[in-house]
C-alpha cells in the first residue's frame, strides 16, 4: 500500500511505529473504512428504538456512539434530517469524551466545522451553559451552523472569526476549550487515497506552525483552572507530540493533564517526541482500533486572571413581539421570547450570552422566525428546536412511510385542523407545514428536500 504515499509519510510512520508496526499500519489501508454515528441525546436516548433491525455496535470510548453496517444508509433517513444522530467518524468522538464537560460551563470549540464535536459538546451540556462554536472559513461556518440547527441546539453561538479576534473579546473567559486543529489529515487517507497522493512533504511543518498560533490564542481565552483538549486527525509527531512539547516549553501557565482511560492497550497509546516524553497523550491508530485515527492531548491552565466579558444587551421589537405572541397563543403550548434581532428575524439567545457586537455571527441561540409585514412566520430552526408536546397542531409520520417520503420531497399531505403544524417522524420534529382546507402546504426548506 505504500505506493499511495510520498517518502516523507512512509518514513514518518516507520519512525513512529517501527518497521513491524508500520507494516501493520499500511496493511490496514486495504481494509474497508468503518461506519459510525453518534446519537443526539438531546432528542433520542436509544438508537435501537428508531431502527430495531440494524446491528449497532458500541464505540468503546464514547458512550452514545455506534458502529453500523454499511448497507444501512444512515444519511438517507427522516430521523437523520430531524437531528436524531450525527454521522461521525468513530475516533473523532474521543477528544470531547475526555474534555470533562460539566453542566453550566462556558465552552469554546475553536475550529468547529462541520460540527461533530460541537454537537457532542452540546449534548453533554444538556441545554445548560454556553457553547461558542467558531469556524474561520465562511463556507465551513455555514455547514457548522446548519448542523447546530439540525440537532436542535438552543445554547450555541456560531461565529466566523479569526482566533486572534476572538482572543481580544474573550480573554480568560471559557471553562473548557477544544482545539481540533486544522492538520495535514493523514487520518483521512484511507477514505480518500487521492488526498494521500496530493500530500506535500511540507504539509506537516506548515500545519504545525498554524496549530501553534491557534493554541496561543486558545490558551489566552481559557480560565485559570480550565481544561483545553488539543486534537488532530493526523499521525506525524511534528503536529502532535512535538506541538505539545513546544507549547509546554513556551508557556509557564499551562501543564499537561495526562489522559487516563479504561480502554485496553494497545488500542490507545502514547509515544515519545524526540527527547521529550509526552506521557498521557493518546493516539487511536487504524491498525489497532476501529477508527481512522486521532491524536489527543489535554492541558490545564495554571495561572491567569478571569476575564470580564460584556453581557449581551437584549433587544426589543414591538411589532415582532406582538406578531409572535399572536402566533404563540394560537399554535404553541410554550411562550418563548425573542431577545435578539438580525434584520426581520428574531432569536431566542442563550442564557449568559456575551455581547456579540463586531463579530460575524451566523447563529445565536434559536432563530424563531421572521416578521413579514405584520405577521410572524416560524423558521425551520424553530421547528427543530421544539418538542411535539410544545406545539398544538402535530402531524406524526412513520419513518420510511410513503407520507414521510412525500413530506421530505416537499409535497403536500392531507391534514386537519387548519394552521401551522409541526410535522414529525415519531417524536422527532422534521419541519413546518401550514394546513388549509384539509391540505398541508409543505414548508420544508427547498435546500434540504430529497429527490425521488
Amino acid at each position: 500500500m505504500t505506493e499511495y504515499f510520498n517518502k516523507r509519510f512512509v518514513s514518518d510512520m516507520i519512525s513512529l511505529l517501527g518497521q513491524d508496526g508500520a507494516k501493520a499500519f499500511f496493511a490496514s489501508y486495504a481494509d474497508e473504512s468503518v461506519c459510525s454515528l453518534r446519537v443526539n441525546t438531546l432528542k433520542v436516548k436509544e438508537i435501537k428504538s428508531l431502527f430495531p433491525d440494524v446491528d449497532f455496535t458500541p464505540v468503546p470510548w464514547c458512550q452514545n456512539a455506534y458502529y453500523y453496517p454499511s448497507p444501512f444508509k444512515a444519511g438517507k433517513t427522516a430521523a437523520h434530517l430531524a437531528g436524531a444522530y450525527y454521522i461521525q467518524e468513530a475516533s473523532a468522538t474521543f477528544p470531547v469524551s475526555v474534555l470533562g464537560i460539566k453542566g453550566g460551563e462556558k465552552i469554546l470549540d475553536l475550529c468547529a466545522a462541520p460540527g461533530g464535536k460541537s454537537t457532542q459538546i452540546a449534548e453533554l451540556l444538556n441545554g445548560t451553559g454556553l457553547l461558542v462554536s467558531n469556524e474561520i472559513i465562511p463556507s465551513r461556518a455555514v455547514a457548522l451552523s446548519q448542523n447546530i440547527e439540525r440537532l436542535g441546539i438552543k445554547n450555541a453561538v456560531v461565529t466566523n472569526a479569526d482566533p486572534r479576534d476572538l482572543e481580544k473579546r474573550f480573554s480568560c473567559f471559557f471553562d473548557k476549550i477544544l482545539v481540533d486543529a486544522p492538520c495535514s489529515g493523514e487520518g483521512m487517507f484511507r477514505k480518500n487515497p487521492e488526498a494521500a497522493k496530493e500530500r506535500s512533504e511540507d504539509s506537516p511543518a506548515i500545519c504545525a506552525a498554524r496549530q501553534r498560533e491557534i493554541l496561543k490564542s486558545a490558551f489566552n481565552m481559557l480560565k485559570k483552572g480550565g481544561a483545553l483538549v488539543y486534537s488532530t486527525c493526523t499521525f506525524n509527531k511534528l503536529e502532535n507530540e512535538e506541538t505539545v512539547a513546544a507549547i509546554l516549553k513556551e508557556r509557564d501557565d499551562v501543564k499537561l493533564d495526562p489522559i487516563e482511560t479504561d480502554i485496553p492497550q494497545p488500542m490507545l497509546f502514547g509515544v515519545e517526541a524526540d527527547k521529550d516524553t509526552i506521557s498521557g497523550t493518546v493516539r487511536i491508530m487504524p491498525h489497532l482500533a476501529r477508527g481512522e485515527g486521532h491524536f489527543c492531548a489535554r492541558f490545564i491552565k495554571t495561572d491567569g486572571e478571569e476575564g470580564r466579558v460584556k453581557p449581551l444587551k437584549k433587544m426589543t421589537n414591538g411589532a415582532f413581539d406582538a406578531a409572535f405572541k399572536k402566533f404563540a397563543d394560537r399554535f404553541l403550548n410554550v411562550k418563548p421570547t425573542a431577545d435578539l434581532f438580525f434584520g426581520d428575524y428574531g432569536y431566542a439567545a442563550p442564557a449568559g450570552c456575551p455581547d456579540l457586537a463586531g463579530l460575524k455571527v451566523l447563529r445565536a441561540g434559536v432563530q424563531l422566525g421572521q416578521l413579514i409585514k405584520d405577521r410572524f412566520e416560524p423558521s425551520h430552526s424553530f421547528a427543530l428546536a421544539l418538542r411535539p408536546e410544545e406545539v398544538k397542531n402535530v402531524l406524526s409520520l412513520e419513518e420510511g412511510s410513503a407520507e414521510a417520503t412525500r413530506y421530505l420531497m416537499g409535497e403536500t399531505l392531507p391534514c386537519d385542523p387548519d394552521g401551522w403544524t409541526l410535522v414529525t417522524v415519531g417524536s422527532l420534529p422534521l419541519g413546518w407545514g401550514k394546513a388549509s382546507g384539509g391540505v398541508l402546504k409543505n414548508r420544508l426548506p427547498k435546500g434540504i428536500r430529497i429527490n425521488r
